[in-house]
């Protein structure tokens, strides 16, 4: 049974509802949640991302990473792009037959990665250390190629691939400065595509964490550190910003955020579980991955963290 009981049409109608509801009652809270949003992505992730997005799709336009084999294509393409381009090619690989749904899930379990621009850019300047996001990097990739160890299945019989295609993806690059133009031009376009579902899914969860302040929640909690654990959850990029801004040891700054940003927070799964629509991969086979990703993160950063810093 698992999620199934759950009806996502109705779960979105339900959370546009609270949304709309929220804007109308409570507009203060809502302004102040979407520009605590813009102001991250403006300043934090459209100047590492948007031109790693960009020159990383191109790459993946005119150099064939498609040859690679079935099995690796998705973690290179996500560790060019970033989140969620590993949920959005393993779905798109599963669609084509590329790969069996079994062997998807499995290969999700360790293509869900972000790309090194964000960890060693962003997240290096949330930390304030070069060493640190070197051993968040660290233990993000290494919690995947574990994690993959850990969610390994042989496939069922029916669970046969063929030679991949990705929608999108595998096109003919006609010779001359016109089809590489055309291939830099929808580069951009899929790159500012790809700014805007973050820039959408960040103002969301910040106006959901400034609904779940205004009502008290994090006061009565009471602790800082706890409290920005928990926004991270919610939304990765805010919650590893405010685990920097706490009055902690950079040991456990790094520990935690390596838990965060592996885990990915919700809004991540939710981008994932949007890329993953229509392939059988389901928001319960996401967030499980995620969460032992996470939590393996976590433990490699405890030991990471003891030597490098």
């Amino acid at each position: 049974m698992g999620f199934h009981f759950i009806n996502k049409n109705k779960l979105i109608l339900v959370l546009v509802t609270v949304f709309t509801a929220a804007m109308v009652l409570f507009p203060q809270v809502t302004e102040a949640g979407s520009k605590s949003a813009i102001i991250i992505w403006a300043n934090s992730i459209v100047p590492v991302l948007l031109p790693f997005f960009i020159f990383s799709d191109f790459i993946t336009r005119t150099g064939n990473l498609e040859k690679l084999p079935s099995r690796v294509y998705p973690f290179a393409a996500a560790c060019l792009s970033g989140y969620p381009m590993g949920a959005r090619v393993s779905a798109d690989m599963v669609k084509t037959g590329a790969l069996g749904l079994e062997e998807g899930k499995w290969v999700l379990s360790y293509a869900m990665v972000t790309g090194p621009a964000f960890l060693m850019g962003t997240i290096g300047g949330f930390l304030g250390s070069t060493r640190a996001a070197a051993v968040v990097t660290a233990a993000h990739y290494g919690a995947a190629l574990l994690n993959g160890f850990f969610w390994k299945t042989s496939p069922g019989s029916g669970d046969r691939r063929k030679e991949h295609k990705i929608p999108g993806r595998n096109r003919e690059i006609t010779g001359g400065n016109a089809g590489l133009l055309d291939s830099f031009t929808q580069s951009i376009l899929s790159g500012f595509r790809a700014m805007a579902l973050i820039l959408a899914y960040l103002i969301l969860f910040m106006i959901g964490m400034q609904l779940l302040d205004a009502a008290g929640l994090f006061r009565l909690i009471g602790n800082e550190t706890v409290c920005s654990v928990l926004k991270g959850l919610l939304e990765m990029t805010a919650g590893s910003s405010m685990v920097g801004a706490c009055n902690i040891s950079l040991q456990l700054k790094t520990i935690l955020t390596a838990v965060l940003v592996s885990f990915g927070g919700l809004s991540v799964i939710g981008q994932s579980v949007s890329m993953a629509e229509g392939s059988g991969i389901g928001i319960k086979d996401i967030l499980l991955r995620k969460a032992t990703h996470g939590l393996l993160a976590g433990i490699l950063s405890v030991f990471l963290a003891g030597i490098m810093i």
